[in-house]
């Protein structure tokens, strides 16, 4: 009679039991919008300026992404819509994510490491020549 309880016990603890949540890399954590707010490479982080946090991702259902990029015009200061276009995205195995930012009939494809923690999504990149990051905020 003891063995049952005591296994009814153990298999009680075990379904109570749980371990803390991985809130990286899971499917879906890239859905929605997010505004770039720093970009990090080997001299540290450097805070998105007001024209470069109008950047934006726009990962929508489909494996669409819209994407926005500014500049500011050295002449005037302005802030320039630089491109403001569509994509395809895809998950990849070991939390990386493929971004196609090509126009019908023109792929450019680039890999990067993404992890969302919390409302912040930070892309790692390495284009051969050492790595940088993107860190965004959900909107």
């Amino acid at each position: 009679m003891k063995k049952p309880i005591l296994l009814l016990f153990l298999a009680a603890g075990c379904v109570f039991t749980s371990c803390k949540k991985d809130d990286s890399s899971e499917d879906g954590d890239l859905m929605g919008t997010w505004s770039l707010i720093a970009y990090i490479d080997d001299e540290g982080e450097e805070p998105a300026n007001e024209c470069e946090s109008m950047d934006l991702l726009r990962f929508k259902n489909g494996n669409i992404f819209d994407y926005e990029f500014h500049s500011t015009d050295s002449a005037s200061g302005d802030c320039i819509e630089g491109t403001h276009d569509s994509g395809s995205w895809s998950y990849l195995f070991n939390s990386k994510v493929q971004l196609d930012y090509g126009t019908e009939g023109n792929s450019d494809v680039t890999v990067a490491k993404y992890k969302v923690s919390g409302d912040i999504l930070t892309l790692t990149f390495n284009e051969g020549n050492g790595e940088y990051q993107e860190k965004y905020k959900k909107k």
